[in-house]
């Protein structure tokens, strides 16, 4: 049912017209450029995404060995072995040649993924010379136990290794250099 539309019939409104409606605005952009802008926009959106996704990929060994680390107790007097395990798996995960290591090799391999600057030494992640040597020797000789504070540092500097090692070094095998 539609009403018909009857002019007023008072003389003051008889003069007045109807007001024409605007069509309606559109909310898309009208020229190019905004176009190109938003598809750009969305690659970089895509091109992020991804770039965060991948990072997360080739981490995923750090969250999982942390973790790992984190169930450690340094009043258990296997702790590191079991932290030497750890960071094993680690070395391997990252090249398979690692696998034979042990000893001052493995420190020396662990400490070369560390990021090179001024003060490595003294970083947190360093597996200092002293307590790395009681370390394997302690995972050999049965008589050699680490004290709790030895074992505590062991566990520490094993989370903060895991924490700042980069996975892409390139180690020169014993009696090579790097090219």
């Amino acid at each position: 049912m539609t009403v018909a539309h009857t002019p007023p019939s008072t003389y003051i409104l008889r003069e007045l017209h109807d007001v024409a409606i605007p069509n309606s605005v559109s909310w898309a952009p009208q020229t190019i450029g905004w176009k190109i802008l938003g598809v750009i926009l969305l690659l970089a959106a895509f091109y992020l995404a991804y770039r965060l996704a991948l990072r997360w990929w080739n981490n995923r060994y750090r969250k999982e060995a942390l973790n790992e680390l984190m169930l450690l107790d340094a009043r258990d007097k296997n702790s590191p072995e079991q932290a030497f395990k750890v960071l094993k798996v680690v070395l391997r995960y990252l090249d398979s040649s690692n696998g034979k290591l042990f000893g001052q090799a493995y420190v020396k391999r662990l400490n070369a993924h560390l990021p090179v600057n001024g003060q490595t030494e003294s970083n947190n992640a360093f597996f200092a010379e002293d307590i790395s040597g009681i370390w394997m020797q302690s995972l050999i000789d049965p008589k050699v136990r680490l004290t709790f504070e030895q074992r505590t540092e062991v566990i520490q500097t094993s989370m903060m290794w895991l924490k700042l090692h980069k996975p892409d070094v390139q180690v020169a095998v014993e009696g090579q250099a790097n090219d």
